[in-house]
Order: structure tokens, then C-alpha cells, then sequence
């Protein structure tokens, strides 16, 4: 496997990097610091539970254009946006931040956790009886 370092090396030359921080105004962002594509899966909890961009913008009474770079992520989510929709699509405001499958791994995971409790025996805070040898 073949790593390429070149990257590392503009870290290590000031004066490279003087020009490149957070408070340009050039607009470029270092490759080395990638933002992420997107930082929450609506579009994925769409495509898994058959919802279109139309569907939400006709039951939730939001403009198309708002709907639309809301998906894309260009569009900034306040928390009633996220609630809103959380409560469209039946999830938990948190499960927009996760994969579809993701999310319904622990559910499926704190559904058995809970069984798992319920049908275990009750412990009455009394110690273990112990046997004799």
C-alpha cells in the first residue's frame, strides 16, 4: 500500500501556509482539509422510506427550492425544520445525522436490549443464595 505524504509537507512550511488559513478571502479551502460532503442523510431516509422532495414539499407546505437545498445541504436546518421533518418521516430528530441503516441497527439493537430485560428474572436486591459444598 502506497501512502502519499505530499500533503504533510505544506504543513511543515509557514510560510506556504500563512496564506492559506480559515480568514482567506481567495474562497480555496486546502485539499487536506476536505469539509465533509454532508453532515446529515436526509437524502438517504428519503430514498429508504420512498419519500420524493415533492412529497415533502406538498405535505409539509415548504417551497420546492427550500426543500431542495435543504437535501443538497446547502441550505442552513434550524431545529423546528428538523423536528418538522423528523416527525414527517416517523424517525428521531437524531437519526437524520445517521445512516438509515445505521439507525435501524440500534433500534433493532435496543429493541432486543429491552426484551432481553423483560425477560430476564427479577432480582429482589436480595444476595445470591450460595450452596454448600
Amino acid at each position: 500500500m502506497t501512502v502519499c505524504l505530499d500533503h504533510l509537507n505544506v504543513l511543515h512550511n509557514p510560510f506556504r501556509l500563512a496564506g492559506r488559513n480559515d480568514f482567506s478571502a481567495r474562497g480555496d479551502y486546502p485539499f487536506w482539509m476536505a469539509a465533509p460532503a454532508h453532515d446529515w442523510y436526509l437524502k438517504e431516509w428519503l430514498s429508504t422510506l420512498r419519500k420524493k422532495q415533492a412529497d415533502i414539499a406538498r405535505d409539509l407546505d415548504w417551497n420546492k427550492a427550500r426543500v431542495s437545498l435543504m437535501i443538497r445541504g446547502e441550505q442552513q436546518y434550524t431545529r423546528d425544520a428538523i423536528n418538522e421533518l423528523a416527525a414527517y418521516l416517523n424517525i428521531r430528530p437524531h437519526e437524520l445525522l445517521m445512516h438509515p441503516d445505521d439507525a435501524m441497527a440500534l433500534r433493532r439493537l435496543r429493541e432486543d436490549a429491552i426484551r432481553i430485560a423483560a425477560e430476564s428474572p427479577k432480582d429482589n436486591g436480595a444476595a445470591p443464595e450460595r450452596k454448600s459444598a
